[in-house]
């Protein structure tokens, strides 16, 4: 086992998440050590979806430069694929990698001067959560007018079905009772993600399977069958609908009308009553008018998310609408997002009041002085209290009121303890 110690900061989607998973595994097998004190090696996991993404990842780099004089910086992720020459400019950054590749494994071990033969495939375990991410496919062939990512991320492309499967065990005999499974463009994984679905079931010690994202035009009638018979499918899909107004779609580039999306969730209601939906929605597209967001609103409002992930426009370079007539001001696309953000927390505490007096199962995942939290089926945070160590065992709790960013419960049930006879 080396000396040399090193730190991970990790920024963005789950996609990310995973990756820097798969680096510290890398680093692990070359006989380096994880610290989470001082290191000698830090490597940032950046993002470029939004400029403000770039900006923290910037400000992350110089202080830690700052705070290591003589530590070794490694910038990697997304924002080191597209900026690779301004980022190594920066004063103290010593090597600037993009994303995850055995190539790019094999250039970190050699600037660091590790010899390594073999290069890790998968991960075993994902260190520092109860639920692990598990990413199957990466990149993306469509080209939404304001997206970067496949300019970063490149075309899509699967991960070998056994190879999945081979790390979904691993990551279940290591305790992980939940898997999440993403990607950039989940539903392009190839054969299919039905296939995989069907394929990740039957895995022991696997309780609970979770879609990161779905992209509207990937939900097919065939898919919402096979996730209708999965059993341990968690009942919660994130469905990214951009904006409720059919024009700015169009600007978009999203292959799908409002009227399309509206169908599709009914249809998917019926396959599965008990399922919620949560979406994406952008503000301040260029060529937004108040009328527009104004249609947007009254669709969103309409269409029974029970939250929503809002954010501004980002000019990102490189993108059509970054060349678009009719960029909109700073100050009004936070004014719309300001009322997305009035329309989310509605939406959030009306489900959550529609919730007292009912059930969920929940993965209890950490504790604050007794108070314990974890993520339910339906993907919200749930509160109890219990002087148990419960820690990734699944419970039953009844639900109260609605608390923080979740909702408030009592313990009723721990279903990994022995029933007594």
């Amino acid at each position: 086992m080396s000396d040399i110690l090193f730190q991970m900061t990790t920024f963005g989607c789950k996609a990310n998440q995973y990756d820097s998973q798969l680096w510290r595994t890398t680093l692990e097998n070359a006989g380096l050590r994880h610290n989470e004190g001082t290191a000698d090696i830090f490597l940032v996991n950046t993002c470029s979806v939004t400029s403000a993404a770039e900006q923290q990842a910037r400000q992350t780099v110089r202080k830690i430069i700052r705070n290591n004089p003589s530590g070794k910086i490694i910038i990697i992720g997304c924002y080191g694929q597209l900026a690779a020459e301004p980022l190594t400019k920066i004063d103290g950054v010593g090597l600037v990698l993009g994303r995850h590749s055995s190539e790019a494994a094999g250039q970190l071990l050699s600037w660091l001067g590790i010899s390594q033969d073999k290069l890790p495939r998968g991960i075993k375990t994902f260190h520092g959560h109860t639920r692990a991410f598990i990413k199957v496919q990466d990149g993306c062939n469509h080209r939404c007018s304001y997206c970067i990512v496949p300019l970063a991320r490149g075309a899509s492309r699967s991960r070998p079905l056994d190879e999945i499967l081979s790390e979904a065990q691993n990551l279940a005999a290591s305790g992980h009772r939940e898997l999440v499974v993403t990607g950039i463009r989940l539903g392009d994984f190839k054969p299919s993600l039905g296939i995989l679905l069907r394929s990740l079931k039957d895995i022991p010690g696997l309780d609970r399977i979770r879609l990161s994202s779905l992209e509207p035009d990937d939900l097919s009638d065939d898919l919402m069958e096979t996730m209708q018979g999965i059993p341990q499918l968690a009942r919660h899909l994130h469905l990214p609908l951009q904006s409720g107004c059919d024009g700015i779609l169009k600007k978009m580039n999203r292959p799908y009308s409002v009227a399309y999306y509206r169908e599709l969730l009914g249809k998917l209601r019926v396959a599965m009553p008990d399922i919620t939906i949560g979406s994406d929605i952008i503000a301040g597209f260029p060529g937004e008018t108040e009328e527009h967001f104004g249609q947007g609103v009254r669709n969103i409002r309409e269409l029974g998310f029970t939250h929503l992930h809002v954010f501004t426009y980002s000019k990102r370079p490189g993108t059509k609408a970054a060349l678009m007539a009719g960029q909109i001001p700073e100050e009004i696309k936070k004014e719309r997002l300001h009322r997305l953000k009035d329309i989310h927390e509605k939406l959030q505490q009306e489900y959550f009041s529609a919730l007292t007096g009912k059930t969920e199962l929940v993965l209890a995942e950490s504790a604050d002085r007794g108070l314990w939290s974890g993520f339910g089926e339906h993907y919200y945070k749930v509160y109890f209290r219990s002087e148990q160590n419960l820690k990734n065992q699944m419970v039953r709790v009844k639900l109260s009121q609605p608390y923080e960013q979740g909702i408030l419960g009592e313990l009723t049930d721990n279903l990994d303890q022995p029933k007594q006879c």
